[in-house]
């Protein structure tokens, strides 16, 4: 998550604690007007170019007096140096701004800050109006300015001012369908090309659940800085992948990590472990389920990896400093272990735009047989060789001496991630009882986990079993066995017996079976009036659903719900019934081909979830 998607979630929690929080829907604020005007200048020895940011923005009350939060994200890269407060046209000197280290739980950001004030407004129509000077000291680091802001905006103009010796380009995206116009200008006397975007009646950013990453969505400029020349000396920024590279790696090569005190700590990990394979996946396990997971995200600290040792020691880490932590102990165990950039899916663009902008993630990697492993320290309880859906497929940079390796990791689809139940009944008394065997795997296996080591270690059979009965008393499960707390790279298995009471309903000499308890995606239904964005599901999966009832001989099948089948552009679904002798077969499978769920097939998905919720409420009708 880069700075423009963290602002606009940090201010809905600042606004959370202080005021009243504005709705996707709330109108009540516009923007009246907002100018950014973005120029190059020629800095010092240490910063040769920066960028001085003026920003300029009026709001006005339409409707009803609230209060709102004005925020601006920040940090050593960068400084805000004046800011100046009008309410109602005047200059106001009683509200006092705030600098704070952004944090969670107490635990530091790195150097990200936040600088942030109320601004009220005591009546409809009253305006504020914020002014604020910004520097850029690197311009690797400002890599793209978003348009869209929290509020409708009614008029905007964002101003790009570049001398002619600095190479820079702006790339445009998501500019279709929007009212923006574009001028380019030469300015003689300060040799620069000036860029003006003029924006008009421009919505607000929504917040949308699993909605694709905001660079698929709003629109945007990629500001490509790749190089100044300054009386007669050249500064290289970003031109080609080998530059951006060769600056990510010089920060790795910064990092001075105690390699004996990582070798000692892998060899007391693998103490007793035959096999490299067996070492890889047991250090792979014990990074994931031991080190916590923070996120550093501005500044060089998003790029620099932290030593290994301090995490080991602090026992948490952003995924820079765990993908260090991961190679770290493998080579102290004598394998060949790499550093790995890498953009996840979250992100619209690829390495064949050298920015920043490109990678938001760090995993590790094994070359190891003559193949290469991609190792996540951050994707708790997903196994060795398995990839999650947000870099499977994805490009990755590998680091390689002075050299690079640019690759991708491996794709991967439905067969990886699998859920799978099959119940063995007898219908007896009018209960349903027997057994149930379940198996999982990659993300599936993964999620369950995570959900499962989630709650306390006192409670996680309690938590099991809620899973698996979905909180129904009537669904009793005993002798619940599962290989949660042992596995590392291998299939989640649970096995238990059931006594389903509730799962058979006589009337006369009628018998109604409820055949599937599990019931995935039953209601799984998306609003197409509020919904504005596209919707990504989890993963790409598999779940498998099979149940055996052996009837009484003296019973007869009298109705037996047809079989059902529906294809959509991203799954499929499939339910079948069988009568072989006294034992009926049922069987349901839903295949998860691809995450992305477009606007344009939401009907065709509602259509088919109906049905399924439909064919879920069919009962089996027995009677004697």
């Amino acid at each position: 998550m880069r700075a423009y998607t963290r602002k606009v979630l940090l201010l809905l929690a600042l606004c959370s604690s202080f005021f009243a929080k504005a709705t996707d829907e709330d109108k009540n604020i516009i923007i009246e007007s907002k100018t950014q005007v973005f120029k190059f200048w020629k800095g010092k020895k240490d910063n040769p170019v920066v960028i001085s940011e003026e920003l300029s923005v009026k709001y006005r009350c339409s409707e009803v007096r609230t209060n709102i939060l004005f925020s601006e994200m920040y940090n050593d890269l960068e400084s805000i140096d004046e800011v100046t407060i009008y309410i109602e046209g005047k200059k106001n000197k009683l509200i006092v701004p705030k600098y704070e280290y952004y944090s969670v739980k107490d635990i530091f950001y790195s150097d990200a800050r936040v600088y942030f004030f109320p601004l009220p407004f005591e009546k409809k129509g009253a305006t504020a109006e914020v002014k604020m000077e910004k520097t850029h000291k690197d311009p690797r680091y400002l890599t793209r300015v978003f348009l869209t802001d929290e509020y409708f905006i009614e008029n905007k103009v964002i101003q790009f001012i570049v001398p002619r010796w600095m190479k820079t380009e702006l790339k445009e995206l998501n500019f279709n369908s929007h009212n923006i116009k574009k001028t380019v200008e030469y300015n003689s006397k300060d040799e620069a090309d000036i860029y003006t975007f003029t924006i008009t009646n421009l919505k607000p950013f929504k917040s949308e659940y699993a909605a694709p990453g905001a660079s698929y969505i709003y629109p945007h400029i990629l500001v490509l800085n790749k190089e100044a020349n300054l009386d007669g000396v050249n500064y290289t920024y970003f031109k080609t992948i080998a530059d951006q590279y060769k600056w990510g790696y010089g920060l790795v090569k910064q990092v001075e990590d105690d390699n004996a005190a990582l070798a000692t700590k892998a060899k007391e990990l693998t103490n007793g472990i035959n096999g490299d394979i067996n070492k890889v996946k047991t250090i792979y396990n014990w990074v994931q389920n031991n080190i916590r997971y923070i996120a550093y995200e501005d500044g060089i600290a998003a790029f620099k990896p932290a030593k290994a040792m301090d995490v080991l020691n602090k026992k948490y880490g952003d995924c820079k400093g765990m993908a260090n932590l991961i190679k770290g102990l493998l080579k102290g165990i004598g394998l060949d272990a790499r550093i790995c950039w890498i953009g996840t899916k979250h992100i619209a663009y690829d390495l064949s735009t050298p920015t920043l902008s490109v990678h938001n993630h760090m995993i590790a990697a094994l070359i190891y047989g003559g193949k290469t492993y991609f190792l996540d320290g951050t994707e708790t309880n997903i196994g060795f060789n398995e990839y999650a859906e947000r870099i499977a497929g994805r490009q990755v940079l590998v680091e390689d001496g002075e050299k690079y390796i640019l690759t991708n990791i491996p794709t991967v689809n439905y067969k990886q991630n699998i859920g799978k139940e099959k119940r063995t009944l007898e219908l007896k008394n009018n209960l349903l009882i027997g057994t149930a065997t379940h198996t999982y795997s990659g993300e599936a296996k993964s999620s369950l986990l995570s959900k499962i080591q989630s709650i306390k270690k006192d409670n996680t059979e309690k938590a099991l079993t809620r899973f698996l009965t979905s909180g129904n008393e009537d669904y009793a499960i005993a002798n619940l066995l599962s290989n949660h707390t042992s596995i590392t790279d291998s299939l989640l298995n649970i096995s238990y017996n059931i006594n389903f009471k509730n799962g058979v309903s006589a009337f006369g000499n009628e018998v109604y079976l409820e055949v599937d308890y599990r019931k995935d995606l039953d209601g799984f239904i998306i609003d197409t009036a509020k919904r504005n964005n596209d919707r990504e599901l989890d993963y790409q999966e598999t779940l498998d659903y099979e149940t055996e009832i052996t009837l009484p001989t003296n019973y007869k099948v009298t109705t037996q719900p047809t079989d059902w089948s529906a294809d959509l552009p991203n799954a499929q679904f499939s339910i079948t019934y069988k009568l072989q002798g006294n034992k009926l077969l049922y069987k349901r499978t839903i295949l998860i081909k691809n995450t992305l769920l477009k606007k344009e097939n939401f009907a065709q998905w509602n259509t088919t979830i109906n049905q399924l919720s439909n064919k879920y409420k069919e009962q089996v009708v027995l009677s004697n």
